[in-house]
């Protein structure tokens, strides 16, 4: 029997807000230390926690691909590394957002101060 020493948790007995908190702090905890793989129980059948597990590890952008878990209720997950991460487009200069944003403030600099009915600034 294989021991594995990836980071496990348990969902047995949590609602599904909590139980999806506790999977998304798995998956960012064990990224931040280098972890690949974690694994999460569930518990038997495919009922509302096993459904919400697959959903959340489907759609999370720092899952690479997961499996069942061998002998136990539950799934692995194969995360991507700190590398193969998407760089955060928002801090790029070429967002349109932040071009947007950038482009204004120069205008703003440019701008005089209105001129009171007297002709003094």
């Amino acid at each position: 029997m294989r021991v594995s020493r990836a980071p496990r948790i348990d969902l047995h007995g949590l609602d599904r807000e909590r139980a999806e908190a506790m999977i998304r702090s798995l998956i960012d905890d064990a990224q931040a230390v280098g972890d690949r793989r974690v694994e999460i129980v569930h518990g038997r059948g495919e009922g509302v926690l096993a459904k919400l597990v697959r959903d959340v590890l489907k759609t999370h952008p720092k899952v690479l691909d997961i499996g069942a878990l061998d002998g136990t209720a539950g799934v692995w997950a194969r995360l991507k590394t700190l590398g193969e991460m998407p760089a955060d487009r928002s801090a790029n200069p070429t967002n349109s957002a932040a071009k947007l944003a950038r482009d204004l403030l120069r205008a703003s600099k440019n701008l005089e101060p209105p001129r009171r009915d007297d002709g003094t600034r």
